[in-house]
């Protein structure tokens, strides 16, 4: 894998990844409570993998294979959990000043999430962030094929700021954020947090790897 700055030479455009980059979405707010509240809107005979899970978005992909109704219905309650969850939580150590070197290092900053643009829109407004992010590309429909692993959130970003793939990374802490990267043509940052997500983000072979966010306030 290569060194971040080494890596960074070159690009204009950084993508980040929400949930676990800028703040931890649920870390009041649990995902296991919501998706237990979201589950309630699609009993009964919920299939036993469903019924066990503690991600949100796992029922969301259920709800969309039961129609488009139903899919409404549950992206609708989980965007207002995630506006309540993001209204109880801070940004991740580092993150403000991480975005503002960024900036004055003349990347643009867009963020890329399967998070609703609503939650991710009241969470940097309400803590000062929104003059150092250029663009939210993020969940604004109740189907979930779209979501990351799937590359289209990052296609958007790369259309709308029209650039081409090759002058964007792309960073995050999940295995997702990795796949969808490689599928758009994009560079990839894995951040990985623990050892256990280190070995899994290794293992997908990312373009580099970090153990903090704030590593990459050395690149430029």
């Amino acid at each position: 894998m290569t060194g971040v700055k080494e890596l960074l030479q070159g690009k204009d455009h950084i993508f980040l990844d929400f949930d676990g980059p800028v703040c931890d979405v649920f870390a009041k707010l649990a995902a296991g409570e919501v998706a237990d509240r979201l589950k309630r809107l699609v009993e009964p005979d919920l299939p036993a993998d469903v019924s066990a899970s503690a991600d949100p978005f796992d029922v969301l992909r259920y709800a969309a294979s039961c129609g488009p109704n139903a899919a409404h219905v549950v992206e609708r309650q989980l965007s207002r959990f995630e506006g309540e969850a993001v209204a109880l939580v801070s940004p991740a150590p580092g993150v403000a000043e991480v975005l503002r070197e960024w900036v004055a290092q003349g990347f643009t900053v867009t963020i890329v999430s399967n998070n609703s643009v609503d939650a991710i829109r009241s969470f940097l407004g309400l803590h000062e962030l929104t003059e150092d992010v250029r663009r939210i590309s993020a969940r604004t429909t109740s189907d979930p094929a779209h979501l990351k692993p799937h590359p289209a959130l990052i296609d958007a970003a790369v259309k709308a700021l029209g650039t081409s793939p090759r002058q964007c990374v792309m960073v995050g802490d999940s295995a997702a954020d990795v796949l969808a990267a490689r599928a758009a043509g994009v560079t990839s940052v894995a951040l990985a947090t623990t050892p256990a997500k280190r070995r899994t983000l290794a293992a997908l072979d990312p373009d580099a790897l970090v153990s903090a966010l704030t590593d990459l306030r050395l690149a430029g």
